[in-house]
């Protein structure tokens, strides 16, 4: 009899089971009391065990040579898991296995120069971007752009705002040392970088002159007495290296204007005139201070 009412019992309780999960369309497995998640038709919950996928030997034997795609098996001699994918069984990668083929956020460590690298195998271009914009260009045929999508020489830079160059030497400036021989660099009208013309060197007694040098040239009038005042502050002069003057006017070579220096500063040159009054021998025989206007050409190098 008891026999017979522990059978009941049991009938009564598979037929209870099945009844909720055909109701539920859901399974959940759990070792304590827990709800069901509505998304997951098969649900697994457990504090100290786990869940034991089917451990293969052989994937060629059928049917699992047949498996549909997405089935997930423990594939023994390669101790891995093993999804379908695409009509074939493939390893599911974990972060240890990956490391060796994939550009890791903490850096790669022991790469093979030669074998790994960034970038394609196809002829596609390589793009970087940060904040979601495209900084950095590689096209497929090898130009690098920074700034644009585009480039269509090695180096291809584009500037954010006109009229700058957007590339910056930090520890080549203009203050540093002249190399003697040196070519200069300039850009044409579409802004490629070509050879310039060379730059003069100037040299001194100390040397090579390594500052930028400035040449100010205008003309000046003086007054009746044959004096005048050039101003050369736009040139912006901190060292005078030569200042040349020529006069023009006089009616013979008896009283062509003979120019001198006065004084001068970083700013200003002060020029006296005189004029010759007679030929000695075929030189001039005596000068005296001028008694007209002349023009006086004035030409002054510094930096």
């Amino acid at each position: 009899m008891l026999k017979k009412i522990l059978r009941y019992s049991v009938f009564i309780g598979l037929l209870s089971l099945l009844y909720n999960f055909v109701q539920a369309q859901q399974l959940l497995l759990t070792d304590t009391i827990a709800t069901t998640t509505k998304a997951a038709l098969l649900e697994v919950k457990a504090s100290k065990q786990g869940l034991l996928l089917p451990r293969i030997q052989d994937t060629a034997v059928a049917p699992l040579n047949t498996s549909p795609d997405g089935m997930l098996i423990y594939h023994v001699p390669s101790k891995s898991l093993l999804i379908r994918r695409n009509g074939a069984w493939a390893p599911v990668k974990d972060s240890a296995s990956l490391s060796g083929n994939n550009w890791l956020q903490t850096g790669n460590a022991g790469t093979d120069t030669i074998t790994k690298f960034l970038g394609t195998t196809d002829a596609k271009g390589l793009v970087i971007r940060t904040s979601n914009t495209q900084r950095i260009t590689v096209s497929s045929t090898g130009n690098v752009g920074v700034g644009t999508n585009t480039p269509g020489t090695t180096l291809h830079v584009k500037s954010v705002a006109a009229n700058q160059s957007g590339i910056r030497i930090e520890n080549l400036t203009s203050a540093s040392p002249v190399t003697t021989g040196a070519g200069a660099l300039g850009v044409d009208a579409s802004g490629n970088v070509v050879r310039a013309a060379p730059q003069p060197l100037f040299y001194n007694g100390a040397g090579a002159v390594s500052n930028q040098v400035k040449i100010w040239a205008d003309s000046i009038t003086t007054n009746t007495s044959g004096v005048g005042v050039a101003n050369i502050s736009s040139a912006g002069f901190t060292k005078i290296l030569s200042i040349q003057l020529q006069g023009k006017g006089g009616a013979s070579s008896l009283d062509t204007p003979l120019p001198f220096v006065l004084s001068y500063s970083l700013t200003t040159v002060n020029i006296t005139t005189y004029t010759g009054t007679g030929l000695l021998l075929g030189a001039i025989n005596s000068l005296v201070q001028a008694t007209s206007s002349f023009k006086i050409f004035v030409v002054v190098t510094g930096y």
